[in-house]
């Protein structure tokens, strides 16, 4: 099971290094790096996920690590030499949790202007982070859901990022 962290240091770290051109980086093995890079993945922003030991991706090591040395090694995708991944930016900080509900997500995903946050672009998706769910067993990563994904799921929470 993966360690809690922020999600601001994955957000920041993924679009520093796709900024940077590094073809693939390692993040700490936590639930909001595996919730947020698969959700990257599934859209294509990415190229591919795999966890590993902290020098290298290697499924096969990755569960006799202890949980410090565990690593998500996420692959960037390039396309004529600039990434794919062209912009991430928080929505939500640690200082100020931007909340929504099902209804201004609507209107978010729509383009239009909720809560002080700006409505999703063409080709641009949103990271929310529902509510924990004991009878749906939604828990760890799959609190992370894509804005439309929660949207049709019936529920709000705490955008936390955009992405294109």
């Amino acid at each position: 099971m993966p360690l809690p962290a922020p999600p601001h240091r994955v957000v920041t770290h993924l679009y520093n290094t796709a900024r940077a051109s590094l073809a693939r980086t390692s993040l700490p093995y936590t639930n909001s790096a595996v919730g947020i890079s698969s959700i990257l993945l599934r859209h294509g922003l990415l190229s591919n996920i795999s966890r590993g030991t902290p020098t290298h991706p290697d499924p096969t090591e990755f569960p006799t690590l202890p949980k410090a040395a565990q690593r998500l090694w996420v692959g960037h995708k390039y396309r004529a030499g600039s990434p794919v991944l062209r912009h991430m930016e928080l929505v939500s900080k640690a200082s100020l949790r931007k909340l929504v509900s099902r209804d201004e997500l609507g209107l978010l995903l729509r383009g239009k202007r909720a809560r002080n946050i700006n409505g999703v672009g063409t080709g641009e998706i949103l990271v929310v982070k529902v509510p924990t769910d004991s009878k749906t067993a939604r828990t760890g990563a799959d609190t992370y859901m894509e804005g439309w994904e929660a949207y049709r799921a019936g529920l709000g929470g705490e955008v936390i990022c955009r992405a294109a």
